[in-house]
Order: structure tokens, then sequence, then C-alpha cells
């Protein structure tokens, strides 16, 4: 084989190797893009979710405080009002984890079936749990809110929540 031919031959291994190593930075930087993504959605669930804890513990607080209270046996009967404060409470945290729900069902961390496994427990056909949510939606995302709204439409119009 004369000298041009090997130059040829080597150039043209030297050219393969050169796409194959941009082929392989190209694979590996796709998939460290994807890896940060996924590790700052999971910082942004736990950040998420220690928020909600430190909420519900301020809450818990605020209701075990015996000031607080007795303010409120005051105004109500006591029995009344520790029901209506559990009722209200219950309630509260029950869209509230909801809305932790739609938050990584948002973010893409859970399917849309997780998301309605999550919601399941919020008593949406009871009139005094719509009441409270029309009370305290604003309290949410406009996304959420229209998400919770649109299954409270479904079953008033088929008694099940869409996709049921």
């Amino acid at each position: 084989m004369a000298r041009q031919q090997w130059k040829d031959i080597f150039e043209g291994i030297g050219f393969v190797a050169i796409i194959g190593s941009l082929i392989f930075v190209g694979i590996e930087s796709r998939n460290s893009t994807r890896q940060a993504a996924l590790t700052t959605q999971a910082l942004e669930i736990t950040a998420y979710q220690e928020l909600m804890t430190n909420i519900e513990e301020l809450n818990t607080l605020a209701i075990q405080n015996e000031h607080a209270a007795s303010i409120l046996a005051r105004v109500w009967d006591e029995t009344e009002v520790l029901e209506i404060l559990g009722e209200r409470r219950a309630l509260f945290l029950m869209f509230r984890h909801g809305d932790m729900a739609y938050f990584m069902y948002e973010r893409g961390a859970i399917s849309e079936d997780r998301l309605r496994s999550a919601l399941r427990p919020i008593p949406l056909t009871s009139q005094r749990s719509r009441d409270f949510w029309n009370q305290y939606k604003n309290s949410f995302t406009t996304e959420y809110q229209n998400y919770i709204d649109n299954m409270i439409a479904s079953i008033a119009a088929d008694g099940r929540p869409a996709g049921d």
C-alpha cells in the first residue's frame, strides 16, 4: 500500500474516533442535564414537604395553646369548638396533602393515577367539605384550585370524581 493510502486510512479512523467521542460527550451531557433536573426536582419536593410539615406543626401548636383554646371556649361550647377546629384542621390537612401531591404531579414526579389516589381521602362528596374548600381554596395555587373544582363539578354531574 502506498503511503497516501495509509494516510487516508488513518485520517478516516481519526475522523470516526472524533465523531464517536462527540456522540459519547453528547450522551453524557444529556444524562448529566437530566440528572441535574431530577436532583432539582427532588430538592423542590423535599423543601415543599418540609414547609408543609412546619405549617402543620405551627397549626398544632396554635390549637394546643391553652390561652387560644380558652378564648375560643368562651365563645362556643368547648366540645363544639374542638369538633369544629378538629374538622377544619383535618380538612385543611387533607387539602394541603392533595396540594403537595398536585405539586409533585406538576413536576412530573408522580402520575395522574397516583395524584388521584392521594386525593381520594378528601371527602369531596360532603357539602361541609365543599363549603370548607370554597372558603379556603384561595390558600392554594390556581392550578390546584381548578383541579379540585373540576373534580367537584364531576361529582355534581355524575356522582364520581373525574377519571374514577
